[in-house]
């Protein structure tokens, strides 16, 4: 169950509290592409204590920095994404990083 509340937070925080001008600016503003990635780890770190994970700084640290750089990647164009459709395949790999971000969190704190 932890998986499937993680999934519906991560929709949530990356997709409706994300907004236009966060998508269109993260990859063009740090501060922004900071902002978006500190809304995210935050709802995923603060779900997973509500969960009873015991979450601590290296948690948060690897949620945040992890989808910080993937998003900045996506969002400028580099790297595998140049040869990516933004729609298909671009935004396949950005959720599947994401996914297992959430997937190493949960193995983190399980137990």
């Amino acid at each position: 169950m932890a998986f499937l509340i993680l999934i519906f937070v991560h929709l949530l925080a990356d997709y409706p509290l994300q907004g236009d001008f966060i998508a269109n600016m993260k990859g063009k503003n740090i501060i922004i592409l900071f902002a978006h990635a500190g809304i995210w780890a935050g709802c995923i770190a603060i779900t997973g204590f509500f969960i009873g994970f015991d979450v601590g700084y290296i948690d948060i640290a690897l949620l945040f920095i992890v989808h910080a750089i993937a998003d900045y990647l996506k969002a400028a164009n580099k790297l595998w994404y140049k040869k990516l459709d933004p729609l298909k395949g671009g935004l396949l790999s950005d959720q599947l990083i994401h996914v297992g971000q959430i997937l190493l969190f949960i193995a983190m704190n399980a137990g």
